[in-house]
């Protein structure tokens, strides 16, 4: 009689052990893909609120660009990303879009360069800067 007791006691024993080491893994693992994750947002909502330029003033390279009118934001970051102006077309389209200059863009050739931040690029292809030299 008594060796039944323990082998009961043992496999309720057990039973617990398993149950809460499983529950400690699923917390585990859920903590590390929410720290991952939290991580992934954080890094690329700073990456862009918190503009670079690509060169500084010292080596900037300038760079002439031609837009059309009604340009889309995805297709300006894939020609500034291919003219070496911006590093990161994801960044660069999602800046656009959180931006006063989306859907603002004036069609034209600018003179654009490596030490440009993103915003000073968008001003003077709005035609609100005209720092650079467009020429229509």
């Amino acid at each position: 009689m008594m060796n039944g007791w323990i082998l009961i006691m043992n496999n309720k024993s057990v039973r617990m052990i398993v149950s809460i080491s499983l529950n400690a893994i699923f917390i585990a693992i859920a903590v590390a893909v929410i720290v991952t994750a939290g991580t992934k947002a954080y890094t690329f909502g700073n990456r862009i609120f918190n503009e670079k330029a690509m060169d500084t003033a010292d080596n900037a390279k300038v760079v002439d660009v031609t837009i059309s009118s009604g340009i889309s934001a995805k297709k300006l970051a894939s020609q500034l990303y291919d003219k070496g102006l911006i590093d990161d077309k994801a960044v660069f389209y999602f800046q656009v879009k959180l931006s006063d200059y989306k859907d603002k863009f004036v069609d034209g050739t600018y003179s654009l360069n490596t030490s440009m931040k993103p915003t000073e690029m968008m001003k003077i292809l709005s035609g609100v800067s005209d720092s650079s030299s467009e020429n229509e």
